[in-house]
């Protein structure tokens, strides 16, 4: 999720301030977990479209952060936020998708820990709860960044195998 757009570290050699930064993050994607969908989705379109008018730097500070938050977050409240970024990540073009999904294997390559934390099963189950389209979608752009990707074997190998089925990874 590229939710946890807005906190940024206060200054230079800041000590705590990357903790704070991170405890910042987590409260952002609890808030937007908490909101009702008609909230929720139109909060996640702009942070997605702030997300793509930010500097690269940028762009992976905000993926480390979201990857950093999520395993603190409530399981289900997660995946309620994690359904609706999906859902509105998929209407977004081709090129936005494929730059999110990059962005967030460089973090994971970066910070292989970041993924372990997470429930790859209520993930899963999340993603499969989409509409089918969406699901197609979705995955067909994971595919083709995951083709780019020198290092596609260290991304696939942090994927569970029920995850790479419902990815169409694996049969």
């Amino acid at each position: 999720m590229a939710a946890a757009a807005s906190p940024k570290p206060g200054g230079e050699g800041g000590g705590t301030q990357p903790t704070a930064t991170k405890a910042a993050a987590g409260n952002i994607i609890q808030i937007l977990a908490n909101l009702p969908d008609f909230l929720r989705k139109p909060m996640l379109q702009k942070r997605l479209q702030e997300f793509f008018g930010m500097s690269a730097a940028d762009q992976q500070e905000t993926i480390a952060l979201a990857l950093a938050a999520a395993p603190g977050i409530e399981p289900a409240k997660l995946a309620v936020l994690v359904k609706t970024w999906l859902e509105v990540l998929a209407g977004f073009d081709s090129e936005q998708r494929s730059l999110i999904f990059s962005t967030y294997c460089q973090q994971i390559l970066a910070q292989p820990a970041s993924v372990q934390k997470l429930n790859f099963q209520s993930l899963t189950d999340t993603f499969a709860s989409l509409e089918e389209r969406k699901q197609e979608i979705l995955a067909d752009t994971f595919k083709e960044v995951l083709l780019g990707l020198p290092k596609r074997n260290e991304i696939l190998a942090l994927i569970p195998d029920h995850s790479k089925r419902a990815l169409g990874l694996q049969s």
